[in-house]
């Protein structure tokens, strides 16, 4: 008779003394830290301290409803005194965050290459004409004019892709930080 399916045999169950067990675990252990994107935070980050014991110490939170709870407290009596022992916390980190934050960022923005298509088909076969854009049988989602008419407005408002239209219609492009 054969064994009950799911049982290992024991005979084939040996100790590895080969093996370091706490360097594997280290390894494995650092393997499953999350990959840090923010730059203060990653050159802060302690891999010996519990993700809570890290944010702690950085003077962040790990769980904004308690962030959020102190405030409230704050509001309603007053300033809140803490009892237990104070850690020290990296107060630059919170500053590098403020910094990195205030810096103004290029916008991104750019439409999908179907939208793109859609609205410069219907730019050169109607020019301002929306309604007879919407009758259209390219108009595959049955757009309506005030909707067609928002999508060409925000594909001009993004001077990338609408100077890119001007310069292969060989018309003259808008005057922007391009």
């Amino acid at each position: 008779m054969g064994r009950a399916r799911g049982t290992a045999r024991r005979k084939n169950k040996k100790y590895n003394y080969s093996v370091n067990k706490k360097k594997k675990h280290r390894r494995i252990m650092k393997s499953k830290t999350p990959k840090i994107s923010c730059q203060p935070i990653r050159d802060a980050w302690n891999f010996r301290k519990s993700v809570y014991r890290n944010l702690e110490e950085m003077g962040l939170s790990a769980d904004p409803n308690d962030a959020m709870e102190v405030t409230v407290k704050q509001r309603k009596t007053g300033p809140v005194e803490n009892t237990g022992k104070k850690r020290p916390t990296i107060g630059h980190v919170v500053k590098d965050l403020e910094k990195e934050v205030t810096v103004p960022r290029d916008k991104g923005l750019r439409l999908p290459k179907d939208v793109v298509v859609f609205c410069t088909y219907m730019l050169d076969k109607y020019g301002d004409d929306y309604k007879a854009m919407a009758r259209d049988p390219k108009n595959y989602y049955q757009e309506t004019p005030k909707k067609i008419f928002r999508m060409i407005q925000q594909f001009k408002n993004i001077p990338a892709q609408w100077n890119g239209y001007l310069r292969a219609k060989g018309l003259k492009t808008e005057a922007t930080n391009e």
